[in-house]
């Protein structure tokens, strides 16, 4: 999931003192965010001992996906308020992402239709609804299966995205903390919501015509259209965070766009935008929606024990520390291996839990019958895999996306003009 810094070209490693060493601290967080997922992933397979002892106490999956968000939200609005357009915004967005998810996706049907990976009947029986969601990168939040499930952090990846558009187009880009509060406090007063209200296939039509009137009007540099526009797409993605949550998230679906926006404060107070104090705020009150909604929903599973309690502090602590390091020593040097995990973890992120599937005659064998220590050349043969595997996506299909996103910025503003009407930062 989620590399989602700005395009760029692949390359060398930065020159000391370059722009690209200088948010390479930023690739190091990726790494260990993915590397969090990985390790969640890998241990339903192998090393079942050391994850009965690890779970007890930190939820890594979540740990790590978090922090990917964190690092979305610290980014993802500061690229856009830099370059002013909303219209090379979406298009980079869209380049960035969307071709190796489609590369996946294709894949994984692919297998699912011989028998290899396992696929939701729904996606089969209702073809077409399942399609569109995909399209719109929402299907998470569409009540529509999804193709595999680690696309989940996408959707609210996407939801993130029209928000912040919004607020940038209405000129509230600077708002981020009290959206943050504001759904956290939501969160708080009303958990759990109702899970997945809207009739899939009339919500997912209604939001992909929104989608596809809104998306173009925001981009137009006309202001009444800007607006119009991002008060469409602020619509469709709060009423599908209030009002359609996939059951999994109906405790920390609004707390996860929250959790975003701190990132984005973070960010402000980095730059001088806001005070450090009122950026520790919003965290705080984040933090504390956090953990009142998984202890809430730690009650509600009959599972208030001590041990699950610590475990919900321990993984907030996790993501939130390590973002906190990352911040603090972004001065130093980020190490190779890191930064390069890092580059290509969207790959990673997107390729794993497929491989995972594939490999899984192999891999659960192996778990359930070889000691610890012989686990331990399976692991490393999965991700060296994984790995090669991943480099070669990240180099023949998320670049060359980027570089026809860059292409294609170059030939709208040539052909269209900027999106002047757009605001400044």
């Amino acid at each position: 999931m989620l590399d989602t810094a700005p395009a760029v070209r692949a390359r060398p490693e930065p020159a000391p003192g370059s722009a690209a060493e200088r948010m390479a601290w930023l690739d190091g967080l990726r790494a260990v965010a993915v590397l969090l997922v990985l390790y969640a992933h890998l241990s339903r397979y192998l090393f079942h001992g050391v994850r009965g002892i690890t779970g007890e106490w930190l939820h890594a999956g979540t740990a790590g996906v978090m922090l990917f968000f964190l690092v979305s939200g610290y980014i993802i609005p500061a690229s856009l308020e830099r370059h002013g357009s909303l219209r090379s915004f979406w298009v980079s967005r869209i380049a960035r992402l969307a071709p190796l998810y489609l590369v996946v996706t294709v894949l994984v049907l692919c297998l699912g239709a011989n028998g290899l990976v396992p696929t939701d009947p729904e996606l089969a029986a209702h073809p077409a609804t399942a399609a569109a969601a995909h399209a719109t990168m929402l299907p998470h939040l569409l009540g529509v299966p999804l193709v595999t499930p680690v696309f989940w952090t996408l959707t609210f990846e996407m939801a993130f995205y029209l928000l912040v558009s919004a607020l940038f187009a209405l000129r509230l880009h600077r708002r981020g903390g009290a959206v943050a509060v504001l759904l956290a406090a939501i969160s708080v007063l009303v958990v759990p919501l109702a899970p997945t209200l809207l009739p899939a296939t009339p919500v997912t039509v209604a939001v992909a015509l929104g989608l596809a009137a809104g998306l173009p009007a925001v981009a137009s540099g006309r202001r009444w259209a800007v607006v119009g526009g991002a008060l469409l797409l602020a619509a469709i993605a709060l009423t599908l965070l209030a009002a359609n949550q996939d059951p999994a998230h109906v405790w920390d679906g609004l707390l996860i766009v929250a959790v975003m926006f701190v990132g984005t404060t973070v960010h402000r107070a980095q730059h001088g935008q806001t005070g450090w104090w009122r950026a520790g705020t919003v965290a705080a009150a984040v933090g504390a929606a956090l953990i009142f909604t998984w202890y809430a929903e730690l009650d509600a599973l009959g599972a208030p024990t001590a041990t699950y309690r610590t475990r919900s502090v321990v993984t907030l602590l996790v993501f939130g520390g390590f973002f906190a390091l990352g911040l603090l020593a972004r001065a130093a040097r980020t190490p190779r291996p890191l930064a390069w995990l890092g580059r290509i973890s969207y790959s990673v992120y997107l390729v794993h839990f497929v491989l995972l599937q594939l490999l899984s005659p192999v891999l659960t064998p192996a778990g359930d019958r070889l000691p610890v220590l012989a686990q331990v050349p399976v692991a490393l043969g999965y991700l060296g895999l994984l790995l090669g595997l991943s480099w070669l996506t990240y180099r023949f299909v998320e670049v060359p996306g980027q570089r026809l996103g860059r292409r294609a910025v170059r030939w709208m503003t040539a052909r269209w003009g900027s999106d002047s009407a757009a605001p400044a930062r």
